[in-house]
């Protein structure tokens, strides 16, 4: 009975507000440390996993949203092929014909000509998704690092729709791109190495390849161009320079197969485009040997390309997933156990005149309590796991203060939310007993 004595003191000695945690019901909470102490372990362990599972999601999830800084919708991707000599159809090029090169830009005049066909580009290991890539350094004064080359007609950013940093359109830059030896590039290409916007270059001449005598003028910046949507823009630096007809009609057969032939279409095409158009390969987009030997939208080679990683991924977000459950289940199950285990305390109060909002207020701002408690500590842990490089990698960084506060926050609030579950439900039954009954059980 002196146990019972002691509840009835502090339980007049409770304040029935709804304020803060008042010192009528901190003495209550120390009374029962030995039992808010193993819940303040619980808390401090859930809290330290769980942000470490909110860092690795909120990562991925980042770099998945990000600004591609291209479009593909409504755009294809069209394979070349060449007749075999052995074919009947073979066309022999003597030394005096043109090379096969100008039956490509014949073909890529033809599909400009199309009414539903916007703009058509050729190029060179440039298309988004694209597992071939051309690696080039370029320097200016001490700074130098390695980039993407996207090489291509000046159409290509009509069909990707590559903006300006400043909100150039695909037009403007490709104004800008009139003189031989210049190029533009993303304004992250110098962000990674040292820190610097390329804005500030605009107009200077940067070295290709290492070579001093290979030079070309930065014309326009433009935004950062991701090289997939697993890729950060912090790590995918590009620049991008101009083909000239000339040197795609002096192709042969043997490397105008290597060109990528791309095109948009315009605003409000019906769908069944890639059906319409090749139903004309054979009649209209055929020119000496060179013909279209298969047509895919830009989306179907996204979804290839990106395959694997969307399974990994799919697989990470189920593994993922299925810890956050078994985290949330086992910190509900605790705490609903905990109201279940209290149901005589809290019909006790009800007889004393507390009324069911004041008694959920009463366990929330405990649960609340311990988990603030808990949660300093664990934020510490927190940070010395980032300091120490054990999260996720974001921008050149494990450790940034906004990243940090959003995870710390979200997964303060994951925990609050399940808390207040598994305090509401179980309360709300509880409080439901007649008042004698729970004496009863007491007594």
């Amino acid at each position: 009975m002196e146990g019972m004595s002691h509840f009835y003191y502090h339980f007049f000695e409770f304040e029935l507000g709804t304020g803060m945690i008042d010192r009528t019901q901190m003495k209550q909470i120390w009374y029962e440390r030995r039992i808010n102490l193993w819940l303040w372990v619980e808390l401090l362990l859930v809290s330290v996993v769980l942000w470490y599972v909110v860092d690795e999601l909120y990562t991925t999830a980042h770099v998945y949203l990000e600004p591609r800084g291209f479009s593909i919708e409504d755009t294809y991707l069209l394979r070349i092929g060449t007749l075999p000599p052995n074919s009947h159809e073979y066309v022999a090029r003597s030394d005096t014909q043109e090379p096969a090169g100008t039956d490509l830009l014949q073909i890529v005049e033809r599909l400009r000509l199309h009414p539903e066909v916007e703009a058509v580009s050729l190029s060179r290991n440039s298309y988004p998704y694209n597992g071939s890539n051309t690696h080039m350094p370029i320097s200016i004064d001490t700074l130098s690092s390695g980039v993407l080359v996207r090489s291509a007609t000046v159409d290509f950013l009509k069909v990707f729709q590559y903006r300006g940093i400043q909100g150039e359109t695909p037009e403007e830059l490709i104004s800008l791109l009139t003189e031989k030896h210049t190029f533009i590039a993303g304004d992250n290409l110098y962000q990674r190495d040292y820190g610097i916007s390329l804005r500030s270059f605009t107009g200077k001449d940067f070295y290709f390849g290492g070579d001093s005598l290979d030079t070309r003028r930065l014309v326009a910046v433009t935004q950062p161009v991701r090289y997939s949507d697993f890729a950060s823009i912090y790590g995918s630096r590009f620049i991008f320079y101009v083909i000239d007809d000339s040197e795609i009609a002096a192709l042969d057969e043997r490397r105008v197969v290597y060109y990528e032939l791309c095109l948009r279409t315009r605003p409000g095409t019906e769908s069944g485009f890639e059906d319409r158009i090749r139903r004309d390969f054979e009649t209209h987009y055929r020119s000496g040997n060179l013909f279209i030997k298969g047509i895919q939208s830009m989306e179907t080679v996204r979804h290839r390309y990106q395959l694997d990683e969307m399974n990994e991924l799919r697989n990470y977000l189920w593994g993922m997933g299925f810890l956050l459950v078994n985290i949330f289940l086992g910190l509900l199950g605790t705490f609903w156990f905990r109201t279940q285990q209290r149901r005589s305390e809290l019909a006790l109060r009800m007889s004393f005149g507390s009324t069911r909002r004041q008694i959920f207020s009463y366990l929330l701002k405990e649960g609340l309590f311990l988990l603030l408690v808990a949660t300093i500590p664990a934020v510490a842990i927190d940070h010395i796991l980032a300091m120490n490089e054990y999260n996720s990698y974001l921008n050149g960084h494990y450790l940034e203060a906004g990243r940090f506060v959003t995870t710390v926050g979200i997964t303060f609030g994951l925990i609050a939310v399940t808390l207040v579950v598994g305090i509401w439900y179980p309360a709300s039954k509880a409080t439901k007993i007649e008042p004698a009954l729970a004496l009863r059980a007491e007594g």
